[in-house]
């Protein structure tokens, strides 16, 4: 095997970099005059003024032909799973999705526009976990949630209700982080060789050093993650380990045996304070032995796939698709 990971990265002009740039600075003095998810009374005030619009959020847009399905998890916890399927074309299999928001925030219905865009681009029904979030349900409860949420969709029941079998494990930020840990989780607590029951996981912008890679710690912007935001996701949700043991492979996967997994997309941007995160997990991701692509977007922002600020939006949604149509064949 070719030992070299090339990242794949396409050339912009100077002219598209400039736009790119002025978004982001547009972006970042914006976020500079609103109070982060840590400095409101509590974080489910914060959740509520998101989920209803108010205090200055967008209404969020929903796709109203979502439908449900709720499972029991570990604990008898009912888990709520929002399902998107495409309207144009038929299934070809399930995407079990894992949203961003650090752990804290978000929910399955934040981010319907993106799911149905994927749902439509890809063939595959979206199918969004809304698992617990910290800091009322602090780790692992939202990794027991996923991988739960996981071996439903991976049953002849979970593969009846959806209409299709489990084909991607896939999300943003928190949920790059779950992606790859729901998949260790699998291979190593319940015996399923998800080398060859998954099709692959796309993993975008995760956190995979708890204890911080030198891009987390050496930035100094702030669009939509700063190195302070992802410090207090960090300790909100996993606060209650020591430092010293946030290295174990199941709270930072870059330090976990990843062999015999599936193929791996990892995709961000470069105006991410996670950026060596994904560049670093890719890379062991090769040597493990496994297919992997490492996918670097010029002036891309934290969560530039989940907002259409930009052009970043069309070239990440395209990446996360070129890969996958070559996977699931």
């Amino acid at each position: 095997m070719d030992s070299r990971l090339n990242p794949h990265t396409h050339p912009i002009s100077d002219a598209v970099r400039k736009a790119r740039q002025a978004v982001l600075s547009k972006i970042e003095q914006e976020q500079q005059e609103s109070l982060p998810w840590y400095s409101w009374p509590t974080v489910e005030e914060y959740r509520l003024a998101r989920r209803q619009g108010s205090h200055g959020f967008p209404k969020p847009v929903l796709n109203e032909k979502a439908t449900f399905v709720n499972i029991l998890g570990r604990d008898d916890h009912q888990i709520e799973l929002r399902i998107i399927k495409p309207e144009t074309r038929s299934a070809r299999g399930v995407w079990l999705h894992f949203h961003a928001g650090g752990f804290a925030i978000g929910s399955n219905a934040s981010y319907d526009p993106y799911l149905t865009e994927l749902s439509e681009a890809l063939g595959l029904t979206m199918v969004s976990v809304e698992y617990r979030l910290a800091p009322e349900h602090p780790h692992p409860a939202a990794l027991n949630d996923c991988v739960d949420a996981a071996l439903y969709t991976l049953s002849e029941e979970g593969a009846r209700a959806l209409g299709s079998s489990l084909r991607v494990l896939g999300g943003e930020s928190a949920g790059g982080w779950l992606s790859v840990s729901v998949a260790l989780a699998l291979r190593d607590e319940h015996n399923i060789d998800v080398e060859s029951s998954l099709g692959a996981i796309c993993s975008s912008y995760g956190i995979f050093d708890l204890t911080y890679t030198p891009s987390v710690l050496s930035h100094e912007r702030s669009i939509f993650l700063s190195k302070e935001h992802t410090e207090k996701f960090t300790e909100n949700a996993f606060g209650h380990v020591p430092v010293a043991e946030r290295k174990s492979p199941r709270l930072s996967p870059l330090y976990a045996d990843l062999r015999n997994l599936p193929p791996a997309q990892f995709l961000v941007g470069t105006v991410d304070p996670l950026l060596d995160d994904s560049i670093f997990m890719a890379i062991k991701w090769q040597q493990a032995g496994n297919d992997v692509q490492l996918d670097v977007v010029d002036e891309g922002f934290h969560a530039f796939t989940l907002y259409r600020f930009n052009d970043t939006h069309d070239e990440g949604l395209e990446r996360i698709t070129t890969f996958l149509d070559g996977k699931l064949m």
